[in-house]
């Protein structure tokens, strides 16, 4: 009983079955096309269509040494030594990059690390300048003389330490950065002007710029007007 009662379901379930379409060949005419002899000679001659037939130009010898560098550069930082020692170059360069740019910046004197000759025909060194030997009114009329304005600029600076040095505002010694100096005069009423002074002579010593016989003249007065308050 239970068998011809699953017939019958079965039997139901197949007459309510969509029907499914029929099936439809195409009968289109397919068209074969190809190129003529003379098209496909032109494509095989156009470049752009070279694609596996394409090869880089061959590298000059100045690639190639560079290729070699670099290769061997690889090789050495492949090794434990090798990149050991190009981070001990590079640590060593950082260090005397940033001790070039601290000596800017504080506006260390040439009188200090690196004294070198001024090349202006004064028979003294900057690495053996000394204020205390130096005799400014002269070397100050010598170095106008010879158009040295801007060194005649640095010897009016000079000349001013030693005036604050004899009066006992500052404590002058060989090595001492000019900010060292205007520190010293903190707590007294010299260092507002001294600190301009002191702009006005490293932007004409150290930064190159050119001074004309007016600024000379202004630049002067000004010394000379804080120097005549030492007294």
């Amino acid at each position: 009983m239970r068998s011809f009662l699953l017939m019958i379901s079965f039997f139901f379930l197949l007459q309510h079955l969509p029907a499914q379409d029929a099936l439809v060949f195409d009968s289109s005419k397919v068209q074969v096309r190809s190129l003529s002899a003379e098209k496909m000679n032109a494509y095989k001659a156009d470049k752009d269509f070279q694609y596996e037939r394409y090869k880089e130009p061959p590298k000059s010898l100045w690639d190639r040494f560079w290729d070699w560098v670099w290769n061997k550069i690889g090789q050495l930082l492949g090794t434990q030594g090798g990149s050991a020692a190009v981070q001990t170059i590079l640590i060593i360069l950082a260090v005397a990059m940033l001790v070039f740019f601290i000596l800017k910046l504080t506006g260390m004197t040439k009188v200090g690390l690196f004294g070198r000759k001024t090349g202006n025909g004064m028979d003294y060194t900057e690495s053996e300048e000394n204020i205390h030997t130096i005799n400014f009114e002269e070397a100050i009329e010598k170095a106008i003389a010879s158009g040295n304005l801007r060194l005649a600029v640095r010897l009016l600076y000079l000349q001013t330490l030693k005036k604050l040095a004899d009066n006992g505002f500052i404590n002058w010694q060989l090595n001492k950065t000019n900010i060292a100096y205007v520190a010293e005069l903190s707590n007294t009423a010299w260092q507002p002007a001294f600190s301009n002074l002191t702009l006005q002579f490293e932007s004409n010593w150290y930064g190159d710029i050119p001074i004309d016989n007016a600024e000379f003249d202004a630049v002067r007065g000004q010394f000379n007007q804080f120097n005549q308050q030492l007294i």
